[in-house]
């Protein structure tokens, strides 16, 4: 008699609901790290496209100031005022070396875009295939499961 009770509260055991754990412990430390990765570069990705944003809205600013500079310089030839033309010619130089500085430092920042972008891509390509082979591995048993 004893071992019928245990034989039938270890049927019962089996058969029973099961414990499962959450999908985030059935992940892969791997892929939960990847993912911690790609939303870190997610971030700065962002960051980046902000700055280049803000320059950019910078140098659009520094073009309406040059242009603005050249015709006060135009209409101050045409009136002969040289006190006036000099210093707009000064103030003129120095935006066009700020717009130079400006696109070089914009050219870079444009590039590290570019190259974050791609890394992203490829990280989120790379899990993405992490996880079909994860679920292509859990398909058979899932399957075994069923039957």
């Amino acid at each position: 008699m004893p071992i019928e009770r245990i034989v039938e509260a270890v049927d019962e055991f089996l058969e029973g609901p099961r414990y499962e754990r959450p999908a985030s412990e059935l992940r892969p430390r791997s892929l939960v790290r990847h993912e911690r990765t790609r939303a870190a570069l997610r971030r700065a990705t962002a960051g980046l496209l902000f700055l280049r944003n803000k320059l950019e809205a910078e140098q659009v600013e520094r073009r309406v100031r040059m242009a603005r500079a050249c015709h006060a310089i135009l209409r101050a030839a045409r009136e002969d005022d040289d006190e006036t033309a000099l210093p707009l010619l000064v103030y003129r130089d120095e935006l066009r070396e700020q717009l130079r500085r400006a696109e070089e430092e914009l050219a870079g920042l444009r590039s590290q875009v570019a190259e974050a972008k791609g890394s992203l891509a490829r990280l989120s390509q790379g899990i993405e295939r992490m996880e079909r082979g994860l679920s292509e591995r859990r398909s058979p048993a899932l399957r075994r499961g069923l039957q």
